[in-house]
C-alpha cells in the first residue's frame, strides 16, 4: 500500500491556510524525485508551513510505519498525532503494483488536471530521526479498487481546511479525484548506455 510516490512539476490551487512561501516552494519543484519509505519529503503542517520530514514512524521492533489506516486512528500508535499533529502530504503521483511476482504491472495514479494531490497525514517528533510523517489510507474508490483494496486519503480543496482544523475523521475520495495509467517501474534502475569503445 503506497510505498512509493513522486515529486515533480505540478500546479493547482491551494487553501488560504497554506502559507504563500510554502506554495512558492511547491510550485518551484520542477524535477522528478521518487520518495520511498525513510526518505525525507516536504510536508505541510496545520499552520501552513512546508517542512521536510522523514516518511515513516519509528517503533521499536518494527520497520518504519509509513501508512496509517483511517479505521485505526484511535489506536494508541496514531491517536495523539491524529488529534494534535495533522499534515498534508503533497504528491505529484503515486505507484501501486498488481499481478504475480515476475509479471507485475506498475500503475501510476495522478490528478486528472496534473495538479498536486494533497494527501491526509499525521506526524510526530522522533528522538533519533527528527520529525516523521505517516500517510493516512482509506478504502479504495472505484478507480483504485481493481488494483488495490486501499488508497491514500486524498483531500479535495474544501476538505483541506476541515481536515487541518481537526474536524474531519472519515475519508472517501471520489473516483474522479484520481486517474490511473500503466507506467514503467520507477524502482528499476536504467542501465547506463555502453561506453563508446564497447560499440565496436
Amino acid at each position: 500500500m503506497c510505498n512509493a510516490y513522486e515529486l515533480g512539476k505540478r500546479g493547482g490551487s491551494f487553501s488560504s491556510k497554506i502559507k504563500a512561501t510554502s506554495i512558492r516552494e511547491l510550485l518551484s519543484i520542477d524535477s522528478f524525485r521518487l520518495i520511498r519509505r525513510t526518505d525525507k519529503a516536504p510536508v505541510i503542517t496545520a499552520d501552513g508551513e512546508l517542512v521536510m520530514m522523514r516518511w515513516g514512524f519509528e517503533r521499536k521492533g518494527l520497520s518504519p510505519v509509513n501508512n496509517s489506516r483511517a479505521d485505526k486512528l484511535d489506536f494508541p500508535m496514531w491517536k495523539q498525532s491524529f488529534e494534535e499533529r495533522r499534515c498534508l502530504i503533497p504528491v505529484a503521483a503515486y505507484y501501486e503494483w498488481s499481478g504475480p511476482k515476475g509479471l507485475k504491472r506498475t500503475h501510476r495514479f495522478s490528478a486528472p488536471d496534473d495538479s498536486w494531490l494533497l494527501m491526509a497525514g499525521i506526524w510526530e517528533e522522533s528522538g533519533t530521526q527528527g520529525p516523521c510523517f505517516s500517510m493516512i489510507t482509506t478504502e479504495a474508490n472505484l478507480t483504485v479498487e481493481p488494483i488495490h483494496h486501499r488508497m491514500p486519503a486524498i483531500l479535495s480543496g474544501k476538505e483541506v481546511d476541515v481536515f487541518l482544523a481537526g474536524d474531519m475523521r472519515t475519508f472517501a475520495p471520489p473516483p474522479d479525484a484520481i486517474q490511473v495509467a500503466d507506467a514503467p517501474n520507477p524502482l528499476v534502475k536504467k542501465k547506463p548506455p555502453p561506453a563508446q569503445g564497447e560499440l565496436f
